[in-house]
């Protein structure tokens, strides 16, 4: 097995010029990626600010449809991965033209995948959203925001070829300040839209989605913007119909499509880790049903089908007659354990687009480096910003561990909440320095072209280590609560060792792109 360039003993040793140049690349992706994260944070917190009986169903609808937009709009989004690695790589080879031959064919190919998917995933939401939900109240809000959010898939591809496309050139400040406006633009329409301010009508849930298709498409149109500027137009000459090569796009959806399916796989899993966290809930409704014998007894009969037709009343959905208060009483506070891991989730979330921010930045100085056939360079690049983040995250972790409740008071305010929450806090903290292992690791690996090894760790992780382990630990084991996140960490660190190994292992430098 061939050694990598010093190995893990350079990885350990502090680099000034390399640290300084990957801080200066992914710093502006860190703030993009942050306020990225606002829209979806945003349209939760106003949606949460209208009446209950629109308010509960309304953020229950949110959740369910983030998952599905990414499942769409994450997986066509992964053009960027095949966009920004042979960009880079032509970029490092000082073939400019060539570089902006990339951008033509991979923005082709985003505006007809985007706009296919967007009309087709637009049809079929409502049957994609059934099964997630019979909750009719949650349906009737759920459907029409995810259906106005699944047309900005156009805009979320599009803005990402170009993005992956500056990112390649070493021009990430230009995506965070798209980002930026977008999400000002994002927020002043949420405000105005969900509870009608002004001269804009109160549309409530679908204001937000409104909101935050608008706002998507303002920041497509700013990084288009970027394209025309002179010093890119001239020098790279993408916008030229002569640059349109059945070859390059070949290439492009060659390196993206197991980006793209490793997407799903994640998303699926994710979906089925809160799943999982759900059956506890369910589990302890049931305890709590049966500890006060509700609906047991004489007179429970009639007494659940009076409530049975209430909540069938089509001409009740979405009102507060359309509850079954026994029922609500009981599942709102045990929901605690779902409640609790998005929360962790929420503050993990940090270190995972921090450490994907630091990731993308290594790609583009790994496959520039390959372009101008320095391995040994890119190698180096690896393992610094590895050493970078994983120590960073060391000592954030070290902190969290310490104080998991000051970390989980800083989304919540539940006592119940975050006393629930402690374990997995606790237990993500010990793994932040494995997370940004792994998520540097995977982003180089996607830099080099290696992108067919990640998506089937990612299948095989997923699908035979975090699902079945938590399931087996939290129910069959009867582990709980601590056996999902015991779960969790076997994930992450096999993640880490796996993708660790593979860029250690150096096959990727032989890659051609």
């Amino acid at each position: 097995m061939p050694k990598p360039d010093g190995g893990l003993i350079k990885a350990l040793l502090p680099d000034p010029r390399l640290t300084s140049t990957i801080v200066r690349m992914a710093t502006p992706v860190i703030f993009a990626m942050l306020t990225q994260t606002l829209i979806n944070i945003t349209d939760t917190f106003f949606v949460g600010k209208l009446e209950p009986s629109v308010s509960i169903p309304g953020q229950a609808a949110l959740g369910y449809s983030l998952p599905l937009i990414w499942i769409v709009g994450g997986c066509l989004s992964a053009i960027g991965v095949g966009t920004q690695a042979i960009t880079a790589r032509r970029f490092g080879a000082q073939d400019l033209p060539a570089a902006g031959q990339v951008l033509t064919n991979s923005l082709l190919l985003a505006l007809i995948t985007g706009t296919i998917f967007s009309i087709g995933s637009y049809a079929l939401c409502p049957w994609m959203f059934s099964f997630l939900t019979n909750d009719e109240a949650v349906l009737s809000l759920g459907v029409p925001y995810t259906q106005i959010r699944l047309l900005g898939v156009l805009s979320m591809v599009a803005t990402m070829s170009v993005k992956s496309f500056f990112d390649g050139i070493g021009k990430t400040h230009h995506h965070m300040i798209a980002a930026i406006v977008m999400n000002v633009v994002h927020l002043i329409l949420n405000y105005y839209l969900i509870f009608g301010i002004w001269i804009f009508p109160e549309l409530k849930v679908e204001g937000a989605a409104w909101a935050s298709l608008i706002s998507t498409y303002i920041g497509l149109f700013i990084m288009l913007g970027w394209t025309l500027a002179p010093k890119y137009r001239n020098n790279f000459r993408h916008f030229r119909i002569q640059n349109v090569s059945r070859r390059v796009i070949w290439e492009i959806t060659r390196l993206s499509v197991p980006s793209g399916l490793a997407t799903v796989f994640v998303m699926a899993g994710v979906l089925m880790f809160m799943r999982i966290v759900g059956l506890l809930d369910e589990a302890a409704v049931e305890q709590a049903m049966a500890a006060t014998g509700i609906y047991t007894g004489q007179g429970a009969l009639p007494y659940a089908l009076h409530q049975s037709a209430l909540l069938d009343g089509q001409s009740l959905v979405g009102t507060a007659m359309a509850s079954d208060w026994t029922h609500v009483m009981l599942q709102n506070r045990p929901a605690v354990y779902s409640a609790a891991t998005k929360v962790v989730f929420d503050i993990s979330s940090l270190c995972f687009i921090s450490s994907l921010a630091f990731g993308t930045a290594t790609a583009t100085l790994v496959s520039q480096s390959l372009g101008k056939d320095q391995p040994e360079m890119a190698s180096r690049y690896g393992w610094e910003s590895v050493r970078i983040y994983a120590s960073f995250m060391t000592l954030i972790g070290l902190l969290v561990f310490i104080w998991p409740e000051h970390a989980l008071d800083l989304i919540s305010d539940d006592a119940v909440v975050i006393a629930t929450g402690v374990t997995g806090m606790r237990i993500m903290a010990v793994l932040m320095p494995f997370m940004a292992i792994g998520i540097i690791c995977t982003q180089a690996l996607f830099g080099a072209g290696n992108t067919m090894f990640v998506m089937i760790v990612e299948l095989i992780l997923h699908f035979t280590c975090l699902v079945p382990l938590a399931y087996l630990l939290s129910n069959v084991i009867d582990l709980g609560f601590l056996g999902v996140w015991v779960a969790s960490a076997s994930y992450i660190f096999l993640l880490a060792m796996i993708m660790g190994w593979k860029f250690w292992e150096g096959k990727w430098k032989d890659i051609k792109v």
